[in-house]
């Protein structure tokens, strides 16, 4: 028996593997126009000018401004910092690839089992419409979709991790936040839920990069769905 009234899953990266279809679309579009740079470190480029320009933004459930455009914007940015030329219209195409990410390969089995027993929702930094399509297309079922956009604030505002919680009737500590990123984790720590780091090696496309916890800083590790209590 699970032992959480509800669990908050992180998408991107804790769900979602977005480092294989971001590459795959960066190494067709660079073939095509002649250009021999690593992809890797691209998209692992890509994914930090997003961090911190979701950080610098000023955002409200009125006035937002869609994580897609976020994208769009920096690879301009990235692309120029490998020296390479984009123009607008295939730089939006090719943020396109981040509503395009895959389950790895514990995530559907392990959702099913999960929300037969408790609640389920998502609570991920991407725009709405992402997120119903995405999850529509790849046939995954919740009890709930809860984005940044909704709240009108990025993760680790504490707004996202309370209000989650009162909107699905359940309390903090009979919630557990599951996610790769320590920094989602501690926030939903301060807000008296419970944490489940999952390790996922392959999240940023090698080793090296991959976030662990080493220290056992969280109140569970696992690597995969199954192994959530």
């Amino acid at each position: 028996m699970a032992e959480f009234d509800a669990y908050l899953f992180d998408v991107q990266g804790t769900l979602l593997d977005f480092y294989t279809p971001v590459a795959e679309a960066l190494a067709a579009e660079f073939a095509e126009l002649g250009v021999a740079v690593p992809v890797g470190d691209v998209v692992r480029a890509w994914r930090a000018d997003y961090f911190a320009r979701v950080a610098a933004l000023e955002q409200s459930a009125d006035e937002w401004y869609p994580v897609q455009r976020v994208y769009a914007d920096g690879l301009a940015d990235v692309c120029a910092s490998f020296g390479i030329e984009l123009p607008a219209e295939r730089r939006a195409e090719l943020a396109g690839a981040w509503t395009r990410l895959v389950p790895w390969h514990d995530v559907p089995d392990g959702l099913r089992r999960l929300r037969s027993e408790s609640l389920v929702a998502t609570l991920s930094n991407t725009d709405m419409a992402t997120m119903v399509t995405l999850f529509k297309d790849l046939r995954i079922d919740w009890d709930a979709i809860f984005t940044a956009e909704v709240f009108g604030a990025f993760k680790p505002d504490p707004v996202l991790y309370t209000r989650a919680c009162r909107y699905l009737g359940v309390r903090p500590e009979r919630t557990a936040m599951v996610a790769s990123h320590p920094y989602d984790l501690r926030a939903a720590r301060e807000q008296g839920l419970n944490t489940v780091f999952v390790y996922r090696p392959g999240e940023f496309g090698r080793i090296d990069d991959a976030v662990d916890d080493e220290a056992g800083e969280f109140d569970h590790r696992v690597t995969g769905l199954h192994q959530i209590p």
